[in-house]
């Protein structure tokens, strides 16, 4: 680590961040450019930081929505595009460039992701893995968080990928109401599809908004092991 990781690492949990990491992007270059086009490619690392739910109000998914988990999924994010809006001030005021990711942004109605991927930085800094339901998986607190990033070009030292935890679970497959996850793992060499079947998920929450009002389902962040009962599996 050097002195500017440390820097950047002690403002963030000062801030209340969960944990944190920093990513090398330059590998996922050609991925990047595949799912989000090549406007951001010019910065080659990420700052990823993260906050986590109160583990109750996820495992309450497992019963169907909840009004209580939607509450705290907008407190999550928007006190994460805080944090990564006065990141990316503080590191423009050193002389480097940086980009502040939202939290939460969908890119039209065809697309449910966003500009770049949280998940993808996240996974590349060492922090944890991409599971078969396409969250992000922190070895302590499962998918159970919410993620920023800043995109930079300050000289940072980077962590490394994580091996993948999923193994054989199948928790997230079974547990999908939609049948949108294929149970295949990860790999920057596939295409979102592969894994993740976007509009059958799409087109549940839609359904689940004309009953309660929202779109938000969460059981398979809910079914993962990681995080449920505490750190670890």
């Amino acid at each position: 680590m050097t002195e500017l990781n440390d820097i950047i690492e002690n403002r963030l949990v000062e801030q209340g961040a969960s944990f944190t990491g920093f990513a090398d992007l330059v590998p996922a270059l050609e991925y990047i450019k595949m799912e989000h086009g090549d406007a951001l490619l010019h910065y080659p690392r990420a700052i990823v930081l993260g906050l986590a739910y109160p583990r109750e109000v996820v495992n309450q998914l497992t019963d169907g929505p909840t009004h209580t988990y939607l509450y705290y999924y907008n407190v999550l994010n928007r006190k994460l595009d805080e944090m990564a809006l006065l990141m990316a001030d503080w590191l423009q005021d050193q002389g480097y460039q940086a980009f502040p990711i939202p939290a939460s942004q969908r890119v039209g109605e065809e697309r449910l992701s966003g500009i770049f991927s949280h998940r993808l930085a996240a996974n590349l800094a060492g922090l944890g893995w991409i599971g078969k339901n396409s969250s992000f998986i922190h070895p302590d607190y499962g998918p159970r968080l919410r993620l920023v990033t800043i995109l930079t070009d300050a000289p940072l030292v980077t962590g490394k990928p994580m091996e993948n935890g999923c193994g054989n679970c199948q928790a997230c497959v079974a547990a999908c109401p939609a049948g949108a996850i294929t149970g295949k793992e990860f790999s920057t060499e596939d295409v979102l599809e592969e894994r993740f079947i976007g509009h059958l998920c799409d087109e549940h929450l839609s359904r689940i908004r004309s009953s309660f009002g929202k779109r938000v389902c969460g059981k398979c962040v809910a079914a993962c092991p990681y995080g449920k009962k505490g750190n670890g599996r």
